[in-house]
């Protein structure tokens, strides 16, 4: 299916919800929640909500005929995203590990979706994200000082993991509604991930902030991010999702700028720029730059 533009606003209004993540992880950090916890958490809610509007609409998903190779594939890249990301930070550290998952996360999407999909990226494509990839160097303040290689592993595999969901995301919602795909790739990566609630510390769970939070981290940043994304990705390439979903740094800068009081020195606001100027080139013109699509 061919890009337009709102595809691309889609997908920009999934990494709008996805961008609340730090806030409400650093409003109940001190309460003990931990960053394992808090994915398991929100993957089991944001399923159990959308299982929730599915039976109001009266549409309960059914998984029959639906391609086993690419389901599967979609929940290991979701899984393998929650596990990764965070090992990944805690190894290569929170800047480092961040651009190497989030900046590696539009290569791998569009490698893989020229391998499975046959689906090149448009023009407009290129230049757009080298802008944004730049734009996310700058915006971690290019801190990569002691960062080594072996130390990229798991960040790096966190992007193929992402990539990996939304290339297989991309080709189950070609002939399914993506809030049915959404509703059983949550579920099930939810009752996988549960059992990490049982070795995670997980009483903030039970105080009045930390129910608020979950039920935000699970409708919000879940329910309400991925199903916009897929939404989004129906109608436009993977490799261009991808690359759009790395706006959700900026949003995230944004508020913690503006609600937790964060410094924006010179390198993050023109981090920001290059970020949002590349977005605005694959929303404004998502089909080609040079004249006509190289597809």
């Amino acid at each position: 299916m061919k890009n337009d533009m709102a595809g691309a606003l889609f997908v920009l209004a999934g990494a709008l919800c996805f961008s609340t993540t730090g806030l409400t992880q650093a409003i109940i950090a001190a309460d003990g929640a931990t960053p394992l916890a808090v994915g398991a958490i929100r993957t089991l809610i944001g399923g159990l909500a959308l299982l929730a509007l599915c039976c109001f609409r009266g549409k309960i998903p059914r998984i029959k005929g639906w391609p086993a190779k690419n389901l599967a594939a979609c929940c290991l890249g979701l899984i393998g995203f929650q596990l990764f990301f965070f090992k990944g930070v805690l190894q290569a550290g929170v800047a480092a590990g961040t651009l190497a998952s989030i900046g590696f996360t539009p290569v791998a999407a569009a490698i893989l979706s020229a391998v499975f999909l046959k689906e090149r990226p448009a023009q407009s494509w290129y230049p757009a994200t080298l802008l944004i990839l730049a734009g996310l160097w700058l915006l971690t303040g290019a801190d990569l000082q002691g960062t080594t290689l072996n130390s990229l592993f798991f960040p790096l595999a966190a992007g193929a993991s992402y990539g990996f969901y939304l290339t297989f995301g991309k080709a189950l919602v070609k002939n399914h509604d993506p809030l049915a795909v959404m509703t059983v790739l949550l579920l099930i990566c939810g009752a996988c991930l549960c059992p990490l609630l049982f070795t995670e510390h997980a009483t903030w769970l039970f105080s009045g902030k930390g129910m608020m939070a979950a039920l935000h981290l699970g409708i919000v940043t879940m329910a309400a991010a991925h199903t916009l994304s897929l939404a989004g990705l129906s109608r436009t390439s993977a490799s261009t999702a991808a690359t759009l979903a790395t706006a959700e740094p900026v949003c995230a800068a944004l508020l913690g700028f503006i609600c937790l009081h964060e410094p924006v020195t010179l390198l993050s606001a023109s981090g920001m720029v290059c970020v949002i100027a590349g977005s605005l080139l694959l929303v404004l013109l998502p089909k080609t730059l040079f004249g006509k699509n190289n597809r």
